[in-house]
Order: C-alpha cells, then sequence, then structure tokens
C-alpha cells in the first residue's frame, strides 16, 4: 500500500476513536512519557501542540512547565516547509495560525538552537517498531529532526491503534528512538 492510501486509512481511523478513549489513552500516555528517565534529565523539550484527534499535549505542556522543563514548540515555515523551535513560557503564548493549528504567536517568537533540545516529541499518522513515522507527507520533521544534536532523543507518541508492523519508507525518511504508546515504550529496531 503507498504512503498516500495509509494516511487516509489511518487519518480515518485515529479520528474514529472516541473523544473519551482518546483522552484516557492521552493521559496515560504523556504520563509514561514524564516517568521516563529521558524526561528527568531533560532540560528543554521540543513537543508539538496536539490538534484534532492526536494525542493531546496541552496537559503535559503545562505540567512540564511545572516541572522546570524549557519547552519549545514548532512554528511551521511554509517557505521551504521548516519547522522553527520556539520557546513558550504557557499555552497563552500561541495563536490559532495555518488550520487553526495552535503555534507561537507571529509577534513574539523565541527561537532556540535546536542543538539545545534534550527531547523531541513527534506527532505521526502511524508508526512502526522500527521507529519509522508516517506523517502528513510535507516533510516538516524529516528536514527538523537531523537538526536535533546527536544524543538528543526522538520520542513518536500515538494511540496503540496507529502502530503498524511496518510502513514504506524513503531515504528522506528520519526514524525516530522509540514510539510510547498508552501500552507502552517501543524503543527502535534499527538496522
Amino acid at each position: 500500500m503507498n504512503k498516500s492510501d495509509l494516511r487516509k486509512i489511518m487519518a480515518n481511523k485515529r479520528s474514529r476513536i472516541p473523544i473519551k478513549i482518546r483522552t484516557s489513552k492521552s493521559e496515560i500516555i504523556m504520563n509514561k512519557l514524564r516517568s521516563l528517565q529521558i524526561y528527568n534529565d531533560s532540560k528543554l523539550i521540543f513537543v508539538y501542540v496536539s490538534f484534532r484527534s492526536e494525542v493531546e499535549t496541552h496537559s503535559f505542556i503545562n505540567q512540564a512547565l511545572k516541572d522546570g522543563k524549557r519547552i519549545a514548540v514548532p512554528l511551521t515555515i511554509s517557505e521551504g516547509k521548516l519547522l522553527l523551535p520556539c520557546e513558550i513560557y504557557s499555552l497563552d503564548d500561541l495563536a490559532p495560525r495555518t488550520l487553526g493549528i495552535l503555534e507561537p504567536d507571529k509577534d513574539n517568537i523565541k527561537e532556540v538552537n535546536s542543538k539545545d533540545i534534550d527531547l523531541a516529541v513527534v506527532p505521526g499518522l502511524a508508526f512502526d517498531p522500527s521507529g519509522n513515522r508516517l506523517g502528513f507527507g510535507a516533510g516538516y520533521y524529516d528536514r527538523f529532526l537531523p537538526s536535533l544534536r546527536k544524543g538528543a532523543i526522538t520520542i513518536g507518541v500515538c494511540f496503540d491503534e496507529q502502530l503498524v508492523e511496518q510502513l514504506p519508507v524513503e531515504d528522506f525518511d528520519v526514524p525516530l528512538d522509540a514510539v510510547l504508546t498508552n501500552l507502552g515504550l517501543i524503543q527502535s529496531e534499527k538496522p
């Protein structure tokens, strides 16, 4: 199956998970994330701001800030399809942008050096045990992830329904170090 067909199937599958179950599973996933040693060791965490049926990150962001973590979220630059990591101090620093997705307010951008990021929490439509992810196809994360320093940890978060046995992979796809679901952490089986 090609990526385009798989995207439609997985987006539909994720959106059909009842809201109550998504909320419950999101809480489980984020509690598991906060219990990981890498979370405790991280000073600066890059995390997406959840939208629609994605694993919910708003409460994670609030708790991480209370835990004294620095938080950076993506600002999308459509020209060049780039992600700019920008520090926020509260969810109030965000404003709706493309498709209504919350991003740093353009009048108050505090860009951080991606080399300072210790942990990157990454969304996706589907993941496999090798750490491969299926996004929406624009390549924003595949361009961004290589800018992280060697040793930074990348974790995809998803509901167990989003796990597949194997995703189609292309040369430019960047695998993650691990995938975290409501069922637990899967360390990537990188070749």
